[in-house]
């Protein structure tokens, strides 16, 4: 294995700070130094012999890999394919990749080192807004507006692929990213399929997908269309947009809630009745008529976009582009609703004064933008800038490049909060996914191996003078929970503790670094009350689902043990 002094460039961008994990993926904050252009480079993780890794990049060269390795290398390389032909503004970019040979980078200063693994690297388009369902409130969902909005983008990137003779076949929350403008990007291209090739179409074959959003003609054994399982899946996810729910745990009799969507009782029962009946409402046309059983009647995506709720007028909306209208009013109801529902704490006095200052008038935008600039935030990513000034946790150096909900901040000893965090979590009594797993476990992290999401395990907690000579960012501890949501489907999880500083407010302070990039925050760490971060990563799992857990384990959190959020 190769010792380097720096990472390779990918595309001329370099990996910072850790974003996410997935089931199979890591994804990273990446710079590219010549251009001070912000891009994620994914990382999918595969066991190459030394040297077949370059070979494999181009399509071959897999002979020297284990069977299995060689097929999945083989998918992800055509997955790369596929989705770095496409260019639509609803699609999340893909610019390049390539299979690398496990380095190991050490610092020229003899500081930690960071081990990279072989596998696929890619560039994308970096989706600074997070998960558009880490913004949705479980069980309320969002307003008439904005469902119609996402609604519209989804149906744009979803037309644009069945227009180049492509299937998603995997359209569901966790797939929906938001820039940083709140617009919408569909991503993940893994069970992706191109159908139609120089005008002539396929059948499809292959069963994949989530049961909660999964078409009802893939349990039936016959080829299926491509379109309308798209269209299908598309329906179930404007469900989950209007009720913060998805409607049944799979498309089968032996759900009782689509069995009485079969039978027609469905009607009398919640949330349906909200939605009301296709006579009376818009939006039930239109939904009821995407979730038709049959797929042959199932409407097309050109159907959808001649609909009325699908064309009507949206102040969140232009239009003319199809882009997010106002990003500063889209972001004040996702949020309000959050903090309304007890999942978000109350909005700092800065966000509330940036959300007037949004309605100001063209003469004053000048006068808005430097004080955003004044906050260290980028006033050409409004939507994103503004959901960092949500709160002082927000705006902490160790969680500026988080955009996403599920966290708080503690000012507890180490030893406490995992005492009270593990107790809420056996009060929960979780199911393990399987017989062979425990449904959550506690993993200390040995400090050597630094503030890295992949940081070694230890057997032993970390000494209070550990803690307190670690720099900011250290990854102390995680709780890995693998159980299952209420729809059966896998919910696996982390809770990552980290050593962390809650600045001040922000109103009183000018400054705060340079597009948030920086995490040292020694000046924060000055002024500001060290504690620990506490936040919640997805590693696959529904979107609500893991909100509902998260805010399950808050409420049971002693009084006092939440400082921010």
């Amino acid at each position: 294995m190769a010792v380097i002094s720096s990472f390779p460039p990918l595309l001329g961008y370099v990996p910072r700070e850790h974003l996410a994990s997935g089931g199979q993926s890591a994804v990273y904050r990446a710079l590219n130094p010549s251009t001070d252009q912000l891009a994620a480079i994914k990382v999918v993780p595969l066991r190459v012999p030394p040297g077949a890794a370059a070979a494999a990049g181009g399509g071959g060269g897999t002979a020297a890999m284990d069977p299995a390795t060689a097929a999945k290398a083989k998918q992800l390389v055509r997955e790369m394919r596929i989705h770095e032909t496409l260019q639509h503004r609803n699609i999340l970019r893909l610019f390049g990749g390539e299979t690398r040979d496990e380095c190991t980078v050490r610092a020229a200063s003899g500081g930690a080192e960071t081990t990279w693994p072989s596998g696929l690297y890619m560039v994308l388009d970096l989706a600074d807004g997070g998960d558009l369902f880490d913004k949705i409130t479980p069980d309320v969902g969002v307003d008439s507006d904005i469902a119609h909005l996402y609604f519209r983008q989804l149906i744009s990137g979803l037309k644009y692929l069945n227009q180049h003779g492509i299937c998603h076949r995997d359209v569901k929350p966790e797939n929906c990213l938001l820039d940083g403008h709140g617009n919408l990007k569909v991503s993940d291209f893994g069970l992706a399929t191109v159908f139609k090739y120089k005008g002539q179409e396929r059948l499809l074959k292959d069963r994949c997908g989530s049961p909660p959003y999964a078409a009802p003609e893939l349990a039936r054994p016959q080829p299926y269309a491509a379109e309308p399982i798209d269209v299908w899946s598309a329906g179930v996810l404007l469900f989950a947009l209007l009720f913060g729910n998805t409607p049944w745990d799979e498309p089968t009799p032996n759900s009782p809630e689509f069995a009485a969507f079969l039978d027609g009782s469905y009607a009398a029962q919640e949330p349906w009745r909200r939605l009301g009946s296709a006579r009376e409402s818009g939006v039930a046309q239109l939904l009821l008529a995407m979730l038709t059983v049959d797929p042959e009647r199932r409407p097309r995506l050109k159907d959808i976009e001649r609909m009325d709720w699908y064309c009507q007028s949206n102040p969140l909306l232009d239009l003319s582009t199809g882009l997010v209208a106002d990003p500063h009013e889209l972001l004040r109801r996702l949020l309000a609703t959050l903090h309304a529902h007890e999942y978000l704490g109350p909005p700092a006095e800065d966000f509330e004064e940036l959300m007037s200052a949004s309605q100001a008038t063209s003469q004053q935008l000048p006068a808005l933008s430097q004080k955003m600039s004044q906050r260290g935030l980028d006033p050409n990513q409004s939507f994103r800038s503004s959901l960092q000034l949500y709160s002082r946790l927000s705006m902490a150096p160790t969680q500026r490049t988080n955009p996403n909900l599920t966290r708080f901040f503690t000012s507890q000893p180490l030893p406490v909060l995992l005492s009270v965090l593990t107790r809420a979590l056996s009060s929960l009594s979780l199911a393990p996914s399987s017989p062979s797993t425990q449904p959550f476990e506690l993993l200390y992290s040995s400090l050597a191996s630094g503030s890295s999401a992949s940081a070694k395990e230890s057997s032993t907690a970390p000494t209070v003078e550990q803690v307190s000579s670690a720099p900011l960012g250290t990854l102390l501890a995680r709780v890995r929970i693998r159980t299952r949501d209420k729809r059966n489907q896998k919910l696996w999880l982390a809770i990552l503790v980290s050593k962390s500083v809650l600045p001040p407010d922000p109103s009183q302070s000018q400054g705060g670094g340079a597009g948030g990039m920086d995490v040292d925050g020694e000046e924060e760490q000055e002024r500001g009350q060290e504690g620990l971060d506490v936040v919640c990563w997805k590693r696959e799992a529904d979107p609500l689902e893991m909100k509902r857990l998260w805010r399950s384990v808050a409420e049971r959190l002693p009084e006092g043990v939440v400082v921010a959020m």
